[in-house]
């Protein structure tokens, strides 16, 4: 709640807790008093999108019926008309949720690590008392690194399954706190100026259209503190990599799009002063790290 703002117009919301034990909300929501509207928390993970990417709420809906309609909650269809952005980050989310559990499996990722942790360590170690935004957890691959160098850590996914398996693998481990968050990174449902870094690692590529990833760039700086650090690592597209395609879409409608250095930079500049470009990551990745 430290952290949460709705994801229309950044207002507060209230707590609303239906199930939960020793201050923790198990289902509840988390409610706008000026529009009306609520967002849904279940198993503890807060969902909120803005209405057009609402997921199907409407089992919470008919189990808490009578808790909803006390607190002057209209329960209305989810989703809606999409335009063709909207669309892909749909899409997006069904593919990543269908894809949760053989991301894990992924060697590739495993030996990208190598190259990418201690860079992103570098990168994020410089102030250490603020939270950590992690945008784009996926399943939890880099969430323990981050854990490590940020006394909280708000880890935010589009992709529901990937935030529970991103759950369950770091419980046991004893890092600082990771607050998870379903949500769209176009539209971050965080409070303005909260944050000292960001962490937003081989997600950037797969937003489907500049104007999102510019989108995503100012709702990013928006949470950030002033001079606070984000750092970015997206495909490459230079070297071995031209080969590949430089724009497209992986199984199941991930779109991605592989940049040159010149481009990384020019779209970061848009809301941050870039002070390092990495060109060359793991011959696969690229990584800026800028300020705010």
């Amino acid at each position: 709640m430290d952290f949460l703002a709705d994801p229309h117009d950044g207002g507060p919301l209230s707590l609303h807790t239906f199930e939960g034990r020793d201050d923790t909300t198990r289902d509840g929501v988390l409610l706008n008093q000026a529009s009306g509207r609520f967002y849904v928390i279940q198993d503890g993970i807060p969902t909120l999108f803005i209405d057009e990417l609402r997921p199907d709420d409407t089992a919470f809906a008919r189990r808490y019926h009578g808790r909803l309609k006390a607190l002057g909650c209209e329960v209305k269809a989810s989703g809606g008309e999409k335009a063709g952005d909207l669309t892909r980050i749909e899409n997006e989310r069904q593919a990543r949720d269908d894809q949760a559990e053989d991301y894990d499996r992924m060697l590739s990722m495993k030996v990208l690590g190598l190259f990418e942790i201690p860079r992103y360590k570098a990168a994020l170690s410089e102030e250490t008392a603020s939270p950590l935004l992690e945008a784009g957890c996926g399943t939890g691959r880099l969430t323990h690194v981050f854990a490590q160098i940020a006394p909280d850590v708000v880890a935010v996914d589009m992709s529901r399954e990937s935030l529970v398996r991103n759950r369950v693998r770091h419980h046991a481990r004893t890092y600082n706190p990771v607050h998870y968050v379903h949500a769209d990174l176009t539209h971050l449902p965080l409070k303005d100026a909260v944050f000292g870094r960001c962490a937003h690692a081989g997600v950037y590529e797969h937003i489907p259209s500049r104007d999102l990833r510019l989108q995503f760039l100012s709702h990013a700086r928006r949470t950030m503190k002033k001079d606070g650090v984000l750092m970015i690592s997206a495909y490459r597209y230079g070297g071995v990599t031209t080969f590949f395609e430089k724009e497209g879409e992986h199984d199941g409608g991930i779109p991605f799009f592989r940049f040159t250095p010149d481009e990384l930079q020019g779209e970061v500049e848009t809301s941050f002063r870039v002070e390092k470009l990495v060109a060359n990551l793991g011959i696969y990745m690229s990584m800026v790290v800028a300020r705010a």
